[in-house]
């Protein structure tokens, strides 16, 4: 420990015991002094210049809510230490702005992309946003890119949110992150690269979604695709999901907003399999079932913003088509 780091600790011990005897709970002092010792100390080393006691304060309680809540290690440092140690320089100039909010962001959007994509996407994100930290101008700029980012590693829930922030990023940071300085909202490419100008390719099926509640899906019977509000949810009469996809995954999430609709509703955007098996959708689209093994089992159908999701009776899964680039 250096003088700086040592120095500032002794200065500030009494407000860090009065913090951990108000938010510790039943934490040990023990795990508390470890994590000062393998993560904030070294950060506090590493500082440029003289450290606010408000940073030191924001890590401190980092680590209160991180050890209750895994992002913390009781033992040893997490992946998010290390990176959070590694990659301070580049976040410090934000952090030193606005110390607990941005470190609380950092922390809320890592265990977020953590628990709903797993560990190698939540490297992934925390090594980008700490990347991009010098071309975002302010705090709103980098909490953006942090959207931007949770999108692009399979949120596919966050995509007219993280679009509406992209807008208003740095065209550098953009390219460097998609290739394209501008993304491309419309959603009949949805399934596209952002920023290819590539005509559209034929309908396919571009991802498999839900399935049997018993096997881990969200579907106790088999689903109806319906569009509800201009947003296409499935339903098994008990629960309602909407459906979220595009280039960058496939994901339900709950919908209770549309659940009493869903289950009354008659809309499926216009699309239909007919009496032989085929589906048909909006702009005179088609797919034969009979045709394609992966419609086989095929029960409804719904089109909503460029994809069509067609469910199965037997799996309960749902069948997610749309249009990527046209083969070159």
């Amino acid at each position: 420990m250096t003088l700086r780091a040592a120095s500032l600790l002794e200065a500030r011990r009494d407000e860090l015991n009065a913090r951990f005897a108000r938010d510790a709970g039943d934490l040990s002092p023990d795990l508390v002094l470890a994590y000062l010792r393998r993560t904030v100390v070294p950060i506090l080393d590493a500082w440029e210049g003289e450290p606010a006691a408000a940073v030191l304060f924001a890590l401190f309680d980092l680590g209160l809510v991180g050890l209750r809540v895994g992002l913390v290690g009781e033992s040893d440092a997490t992946a998010f230490e290390r990176t959070l140690r590694e990659r301070m320089p580049l976040l410090r100039a934000h952090v030193e702005a606005a110390p607990g909010v941005v470190l609380r962001a950092l922390g809320n959007g890592y265990l977020h992309v953590l628990r709903e994509r797993g560990p190698e996407a939540a490297q992934l994100w925390l090594d980008a946003l700490a990347s991009g930290a010098a071309a975002c101008a302010d705090r709103a700029a980098l909490l953006g890119l942090g959207v931007v980012l949770g999108w692009r590693a399979g949120l596919a829930e966050a995509r007219e949110v993280a679009l509406d922030h992209a807008a208003h990023l740095d065209p550098a940071l953009l390219r460097a992150l998609f290739g394209a300085t501008l993304l491309d909202g419309d959603p009949a490419r949805r399934f596209c690269r952002p920023g290819s100008g590539a005509a559209l390719g034929p309908l396919e099926l571009v991802a498999t979604a839900g399935g049997f509640v018993g096997f881990g899906g969200p579907f106790r019977r088999p689903p109806l695709p319906r569009v509800v509000a201009g947003k296409l949810v499935c339903t098994d009469g008990t629960a309602t999901f909407e459906l979220f996809a595009d280039v960058f995954g496939t994901r339900f999430r709950p919908a209770v907003w549309a659940h009493a609709e869903a289950i009354t509703s008659a809309d499926t955007g216009g699309a239909y399999l007919d009496s032989n098996g085929a589906l048909h959708a909006p702009d005179a689209i088609v797919m034969s079932a009979i045709a394609s093994g992966e419609l086989r089992g095929a029960v409804a159908a719904a089109a909503c913003s460029g994809m069509i999701a067609v469910a199965l009776g037997d799996s309960h899964q749902v069948l997610v088509l749309g249009r990527r680039e046209a083969a070159p």
